[in-house]
């Protein structure tokens, strides 16, 4: 399914999670761990005494993650530490190896995963052009069967659509599909997912959203494995995210981010 995997592994108990659970999922592919060592902080004197101690728990995050993937039974592909901001290290890390999906937690170790979505994660998903696996709490290792995809059924989330029926297909799962908005290009990009899953022998069948398009997301996330869905939406906002990065996510998407505590597969492009 996806060739070339990168773990951004800041050696939490997340991200370690995460590991598990995608090379449960994706046993096929090959697996690259990166770990950066954050020096973006101008604020902080980066001593040889305290890059000798970070470089020390880099090397840690490096060993423990392929600990984690031999015990997994994947193939390790490269492993790699690099220092500077972390989300631009892994964007440019993932462009310079043909990395087909980026896996990442919302947050660091330190962080507060509940309530906030970490600068590294957002990062990535703003300037990420391939598929993004996100983690924002620890989860079963488990097949996921029951895939998830909210959708605004325009041509922008059609490859949103596309992954989604291509990974029901992989897992030999159930797809529930749920309409955020319509728009003059639905019935165009519906005919063609249509299409494409019937190709695909899958069930494609559409149920619209309540008048609270993220609570009802939120409710049905608790019954499966995995949500898939697009950055991708109708508006001003996300025609100027390569003037300004911060529009590429949407409100809807941080609130299903925080709130719905499954893996959550965005296609960026």
């Amino acid at each position: 399914m996806f060739e070339n995997v990168l773990i951004a592994n800041d050696d939490s108990q997340l991200v370690k999670n995460a590991m598990r659970y995608t090379a449960n999922a994706f046993p096929d592919s090959r697996y690259h761990i990166l770990n950066v060592i954050d020096t973006s902080d101008e604020s902080i004197p980066y001593t040889d005494i305290i890059m000798d101690d970070l470089r020390k728990a880099s090397k840690r995050a490096i060993k423990d993650g392929i600990d984690i993937l031999k015990e997994m039974g994947v193939e390790i592909a490269r492993k790699a530490v690099r220092e500077g901001t972390p989300g631009e290290e892994i964007i440019d890390y993932s462009n310079e190896n043909d990395i087909d999906l980026i896996v990442i937690g919302t947050q660091s170790k330190q962080g507060i995963q509940k309530f906030e979505i970490g600068d590294t994660c957002m990062y990535t998903l703003e300037h990420s052009s391939i598929p993004v696996l996100v983690f924002d709490a620890i989860v079963d290792i488990k097949r996921p069967e029951k895939i998830l995809h909210p959708t605004s059924e325009t041509h922008r989330s059609l490859g949103a659509g596309y992954l989604a029926i291509k990974l029901v297909k992989h897992f030999d799962g159930s797809l529930k599909v749920l309409s955020l908005r319509g728009g003059h290009e639905t019935q165009s990009a519906h005919k063609k997912l249509l299409e494409f899953a019937d190709k695909n022998h899958i069930k494609y069948k559409i149920r619209s959203c309540a008048v609270k398009p993220h609570e009802e997301i939120i409710r049905e996330a608790k019954k499966s494995d995995l949500i898939v869905g697009s950055l991708a939406r109708p508006g001003l906002k996300y025609e100027l995210r390569k003037i300004y990065p911060p529009f590429a996510v949407g409100e809807l998407e941080r609130e299903i981010l925080i709130e719905a505590r499954k893996p959550i597969l965005f296609e960026t492009g």
